[in-house]
């Protein structure tokens, strides 16, 4: 039986870029392509993984991710598994950290679903401090506005729902605090009052 040769098909040619496109898909958040974007950067210091570091926290918990951060991953010649991951440990660590090595691989390992990750080595230096989330305060009610609120709610027999009353109207109120002024501005108004 002879084999005929087969022809190799040319690769699909690649759509242009339609921008048209992205509005049908709405706008995306950063975190969903950091992971991309941030691969062939991550792929020269042996992280063909960029969750890794993306989802670090996650991986290896709040405490952890504090305490330690992943510098590179490094794999045997032609394999793709038994990694040696290479970590930037906070002075003092390094000991609890060789502890609950085999916890952390089981992890890592859990995490990508195969045997990625086999050895931890540790290199002692500063780990950068984390962003904390930034706590924004809601604006403040004006004296007027305030006084007008307390009025129309009243003296209640319940201490908690008049409580309850005031943090909802003074939420309600900020809210629409630049709407009532657009529309002082311009003259507009709408059928409802505040009252």
């Amino acid at each position: 039986m002879v084999k005929k040769p087969t022809r190799k098909r040319p690769a699909a040619k690649r759509k242009p870029h339609d921008p048209s496109q992205r509005k049908a898909r709405g706008l995306l958040t950063v975190g969903t392509s950091l992971p991309h974007l941030a691969a062939p950067a991550l792929r020269k210091r042996g992280f063909a993984q960029a969750k890794l570091i993306t989802d670090w926290p996650a991986i290896v918990g709040e405490e952890l991710a504090r305490e330690t951060v992943p510098q590179k991953l490094a794999f045997p010649r032609g394999s793709k598994t038994d990694a040696v991951l290479h970590l930037r440990v906070a002075s003092g660590f390094a000991l609890e950290l060789q502890h609950i090595a085999p916890q952390i691989i089981d992890r890592i390992n859990g995490f990508f679903g195969y045997r990625a990750v086999s050895d931890l080595r540790y290199t002692q230096g500063p780990i950068p401090a984390q962003r904390r989330p930034r706590r924004v305060t809601p604006p403040r009610l004006n004296d007027i506005d305030e006084a007008q609120l307390q009025r129309n709610i009243g003296d209640m027999g319940d201490a908690g729902l008049r409580d309850a009353l005031l943090r909802l109207g003074r939420a309600v109120r900020t809210g629409r605090g630049a709407d009532r002024e657009a529309q002082h501005k311009t003259g507009n108004k709408t059928g409802r009052e505040s009252g």
